[in-house]
């Protein structure tokens, strides 16, 4: 069963400064397209995804007491930007296979996955709760808490791992 903690109590933990240290450093990765080679692009986000998926799972969950929805979006632009720049990071090193459910015996097909698709999911999720963390208000600031761990757990998880396995391999070809 999973114990969730009063906001206040999780706001002053290290595990959640930890990982919305890590969000913002992640975001900033990504926006900043810093023109790396393919391969110095490839380690950096390895390193990047294991500490982010470290520190996410260390995160414990808020007790939300009030659940809002917000107005404050990515914008279509803002984001057509980190998507067109991580593209051009990749180049050609993009896409792999996987299963959706490796422990599932039925659910064996392979599919084609996409480190592109992988870390923009990652990106926009983490984006997210980091604007509506930034309001500032308490009931903000609780609500992004709950959903940075909620995006973890329920999504971006998966292609966290998904990416990482994808660039491990891409990266044993360029030894």
């Amino acid at each position: 069963m999973t114990d969730y903690l009063p906001f206040s109590a999780v706001r002053q933990m290290p595990e959640f400064t930890d990982y919305y240290q890590a969000a913002k450093r992640f975001c900033s990765f990504l926006e900043e397209n810093n023109c790396l080679t393919t391969v110095d692009f490839l380690i950096c986000t390895r390193a990047q995804l294991l500490h982010l998926y470290t520190v996410a799972l260390a995160m414990p969950w808020v007790d939300l007491q009030s659940n809002e929805d917000f107005e404050e979006k990515l914008s279509v632009d803002a984001f057509q930007k980190v998507l067109q720049g991580v593209a051009e990071q990749l180049g050609e090193v993009r896409y792999y296979w996987h299963v959706f459910d490796p422990v599932n015996d039925f659910d064996a097909e392979p599919v084609c996955g996409d480190v592109l698709d992988d870390l923009c999911d990652i990106y926009k999720d983490l984006k997210y709760s980091l604007m509506i963390f930034g309001l500032g208000k308490q009931a903000c600031e609780e609500n992004a808490l709950w959903q940075l761990k909620s995006d973890f757990d329920a999504h971006w998880s998966r292609h966290c791992i998904n990416a990482l396995s994808a660039i491990h391999f891409y990266l044993e070809q360029f030894k």
